[in-house]
C-alpha cells in the first residue's frame, strides 16, 4: 500500500469505517485492534489489492452534498453530473413533472427532488438492481417527491407525461480504453452499441413522445459526441438546442426543446 493515492484512502477508512483519529493512526504504536476493526483493515488491503474503489468498500459516496448509498450494482456518481442537476435547480420550475431515465443509485432524481420539493420526480430504470439501490437512498434521504419505475428507458410511460427528462446513460462504446479503468462498475450501465450513442439515440427518440409540447430533454454524453447528439435531437423535432460543458469546459451535456 505504497502508492500515496491509497495511503490517503486508508486513512480516510480507518476515520470513517473506524472512527480512528489521527492520534490513533499516526501516535499511538500500541493500540491494540479489536477483532472487528483486524477484520475490517484486512477486508480493505484485500480489495483495495484488486483495484475496488473506496466508494463501493465504504458503501457511501458523496454527490450534490448528500451522502448516497452506492455498491458494485450501481456506477459511483460523477461530480461531473451535479451540473445536470444544478442546471434544473436553477430554475424556477413549480408544479412540473420530472423523470430521470437511468436512474441508477438515484443521486440526480433525488437531488433534485429533495431541492424541489413541490416537483414529482420520477426514477426510472431497466435493473432491478439499480432500482433497489435508488430505494435505500430514497428511504435514506426521507425523499417523499421521488418514485421509482421499473422500465426499458421510456417505454412505459404515455404520450405528454413529462415536462422535463433529464439522463446520464451509458455512452462509452465497447473499444474505449477508459474502460480497462472500470472494471469494477457494471458494464450495462457504463457501455453502449453504436459507437457509444445507442441508448442515447433510444432516449431522445422515445422522449419526443413522453415529453409534453415545449418539454426539455437534458442528456449527458461523452466529451466526443455533443456534434452526434445535436443532430439526433434535430432530427427528432427538437429545437433550441445547447450545450453544457463542466467545470473543465469539456463537453458534458445537451438540452433540447420538443
Amino acid at each position: 500500500m505504497a502508492h500515496p493515492e491509497v495511503k490517503d484512502e486508508f486513512v480516510f477508512y480507518l476515520k470513517e469505517k473506524l472512527n480512528f483519529k489521527d492520534s490513533d493512526i499516526f501516535i499511538n504504536k500500541e493500540k491494540k485492534l479489536t477483532d472487528i476493526e483486524d477484520n475490517l483493515i484486512k477486508n480493505f488491503i484485500k480489495k483495495k489489492q484488486v483495484g475496488i474503489p473506496l466508494d463501493y468498500i465504504l458503501n457511501s459516496t458523496k454527490f450534490y452534498e448528500e451522502e448516497f448509498y452506492v455498491d458494485q450494482r450501481v456506477l459511483i456518481p460523477r461530480p461531473e453530473t451535479e451540473l445536470l442537476v444544478d442546471f434544473i435547480n436553477n430554475h424556477n420550475f413549480s408544479r412540473v413533472k420530472v423523470l430521470d431515465a437511468g436512474t441508477g443509485s438515484g443521486c440526480i432524481g433525488i437531488s433534485i427532488a429533495l431541492k424541489n420539493p413541490k416537483i414529482d420526480v420520477y426514477g426510472s430504470d431497466y435493473s432491478m438492481d439499480s432500482l433497489n439501490v435508488a430505494s435505500i437512498n430514497k428511504d435514506n434521504l426521507g425523499v417523499d417527491n421521488f418514485y421509482l419505475i421499473h422500465s426499458d428507458w421510456l417505454t412505459c410511460f404515455d404520450n405528454n407525461s413529462f415536462d422535463l427528462i433529464v439522463s446520464n446513460p451509458p455512452y462509452i462504446s465497447e473499444e474505449d480504453p477508459h474502460l480497462n479503468n472500470l472494471i469494477h462498475e457494471p458494464s450495462r450501465a457504463l457501455i453502449a452499441s453504436n459507437q457509444g450513442l445507442g441508448d442515447i439515440k433510444n432516449i431522445i427518440n422515445q422522449s419526443k413522445y413522453s415529453l409534453k409540447k415545449g418539454g426539455m430533454l437534458l442528456i449527458e454524453h461523452g466529451f466526443n459526441q455533443p456534434n452526434e447528439v445535436n443532430n439526433i435531437l434535430e432530427d427528432n423535432g427538437f429545437s433550441d438546442i445547447s450545450l453544457l460543458k463542466d467545470f473543465q469546459d469539456h463537453p458534458r451535456a445537451t438540452l433540447g426543446i420538443l
